[in-house]
């Protein structure tokens, strides 16, 4: 029999699953709760083997935080989380940090629950197509992203500093035009077109 805990503010997502659950054989939803901070007690008392979670709830509850505890405090749970909102990075941090699943809540969920379930039972992992489709996007244009030589980093911060292309080249030992051929390759690599949103980029990424 498979365990399962549904933690979420609005009642009507623990109703619906639970009204599926109750008819199929080899699941059991155990227990039920609307707030965060119920949570730990509440594993710790009925220990099931996946947790269905809402992610934002009341506004001190942080998830990404409660996952890396549970996963500490509970190894071996499979933990799912509901979300009404894609955000790749969100999803990318929750993944690392041990989550099975990602559903979008105007995902058509309810009826494949059991599947889903029993998919995250078994440890595979279950993302909600838009997720996804967010993820794989994400992890497209970082991957085509193409990092930047240590040349290329010393040109960005002495450009940060506001010296111009003689002066750059003064203090590498090269000359100014290896300094503007060094700068069209950057801004290639980072798809700019001018020294000011070069830096920008650079500065947002923590290139420099």
């Amino acid at each position: 029999m498979i365990r399962v805990v549904v933690v979420d503010d609005h009642p009507h997502v623990a109703i619906a699953v639970r009204a599926l659950l109750d008819v199929v054989p080899d699941i059991q939803l155990v227990a039920e709760a609307t707030r965060g901070e119920e949570l730990p007690a509440l594993l710790r008392k009925v220990r099931p083997d996946v947790l269905l979670l809402d992610i934002l709830m009341e506004p001190e509850f942080n998830a990404l935080a409660t996952v890396r505890n549970l996963r500490f405090d509970f190894p071996d749970l499979k933990i799912c989380l509901f979300s009404a909102f894609v955000k790749p990075t969100v999803i990318q941090k929750l993944l690392q940090a041990g989550v099975h699943g990602y559903i979008l809540k105007d995902d058509d969920y309810v009826s494949r629950i059991d599947v889903i379930i029993r998919d995250l039972y078994n440890g595979e992992i279950y993302l909600s197509h838009q997720a996804y489709v967010a993820l794989a996007e994400a992890t497209r244009l970082e991957e085509n992203q193409q990092p930047l030589s240590m040349r290329e980093i010393e040109i960005l911060t002495l450009a940060s500093q506001g010296l111009p292309n003689p002066q750059i080249g003064q203090a590498l030992h090269i000359a100014p035009g290896t300094v503007r051929n060094h700068l069209s390759t950057i801004y290639r690599k980072l798809g700019v077109k001018s020294r000011h949103e070069a830096l920008q980029i650079a500065e947002e990424r923590k290139i420099i």
